[in-house]
């Protein structure tokens, strides 16, 4: 009797091989998709809490070099008696060298490679000679679409 070798691979083995790169290239996939999805997520939350650190900066420039004229120049945007009074920072993005502003009319800004618009508003309110400045950036619409920042400046 002759001892014969099988050469090659079964249809089994074929099968298996070839279902197991599918399920890898799937997983792979599912994996590059989600990093995509928490980078963009990241990179937006990033320029939010950037738009909150200017109008907190902005609002503090103003304070400090207004002195007691800020109350009076700022007062449809400090929090009175009357209730919250939401005003809006506005920082030309293409323009550094034109100032922020600080009105009640809401204004969006728009930023990055996604193009999203951003609204950053701020709430002032006032304890004696301090201020309590809060800070919020919004985009888009749903839930988790701002961030909020706060800082106090005398």
């Amino acid at each position: 009797m002759m001892n014969t070798k099988q050469r090659g691979f079964s249809l089994i083995e074929v099968l298996f091989a070839v279902s197991f790169l599918v399920m890898v290239g799937v997983a792979m996939a599912t994996l590059n998709a989600t990093a995509s999805r928490l980078i963009t997520g990241t990179e937006i939350r990033v320029e939010a809490q950037a738009l909150n650190e200017q109008a907190l900066a902005f609002v503090a420039l103003q304070r400090r070099t207004m002195g007691s004229e800020f109350a009076t120049n700022y007062s449809g945007c400090i929090t009175g008696t009357k209730g919250p009074k939401t005003c809006y920072v506005y920082c030309p993005p293409t323009q550094v060298d034109v100032s922020c502003t600080l009105t009640p009319t809401r204004k969006a800004t728009t930023l990055g490679i996604n193009k999203l618009q951003y609204v950053p508003s701020v709430l002032i309110k006032t304890t004696g000679t301090k201020y309590t400045v809060i800070a919020t950036t919004s985009w888009g619409s749903g839930i988790n679409r701002q961030i909020t920042a706060s800082q106090l400046i005398q």
